[in-house]
């Protein structure tokens, strides 16, 4: 059940935070108004920043565990997309962007992967292995997904979806699935 409900959220987070703007793109510059160099070099902003936070969220992993982690992560992920909902302005874009960043260090594969590393110690390779196949899959309904919501509630009610998915399924699903305390460290 760890994996499966891991893999689900991991697809959720992949879907919203990284592959959905392949195809929210046009319309959200069409909409704003702005480049599209300015658009995904906002996008690529926040994964500069995701880069920097990501050995604070390793440490802070070690200290409380994934759960703590993971759960943060689909939230602040949640509020990014709600930012990236109510942009009115090429700054608050860019600021929505950048706290996806912050999201994605928290709650995409390295945060996970070092949580089944914590919980599964040498035998973590095979849960790794399950999760990334699961995790696969987001391009897969993502994609299509967020044409469809495009297409029936426009980009910025997409956003809204995906934030609700996040808050309401990926959130409760970390929070649920992965133990209460870390994995104590075997120094033998």
């Amino acid at each position: 059940l760890l994996i499966t409900a891991l893999g689900i959220a991991q697809i959720v987070s992949w879907g919203t935070l990284f592959y959905a703007i392949a195809v929210l793109g046009p319309a959200i510059r069409k909409d704003l108004g702005v480049t599209s160099v300015f658009l995904y070099g906002a996008f690529t902003a926040g994964l500069v920043v995701s880069g920097v936070a990501s050995p604070w969220v390793g440490r802070l992993i070690d200290r409380k565990g994934g759960r703590f982690a993971l759960s943060i992560g689909s939230i602040v992920a949640a509020l990014a997309m709600v930012v990236l909902a109510i942009s009115r302005s090429a700054s608050m874009l860019a600021a929505g962007w950048i706290l996806c960043g912050v999201a994605i260090a928290f709650c995409l594969y390295d945060p996970a992967f070092a949580t089944l590393g914590r919980i599964f110690g040498d035998a973590a390779r095979a849960p790794i292995t399950a999760l990334t196949l699961a995790g696969g899959f987001a391009s897969t309904v993502s994609w299509p997904a967020t044409q469809y919501f495009i297409d029936t509630v426009g980009w910025r009610d997409t956003y809204l979806i995906y934030a609700a998915l996040l808050a309401l399924v990926a959130a409760p699903l970390h929070a649920w699935a992965l133990p209460r305390q870390r994995a104590q460290k075997d120094d033998t």
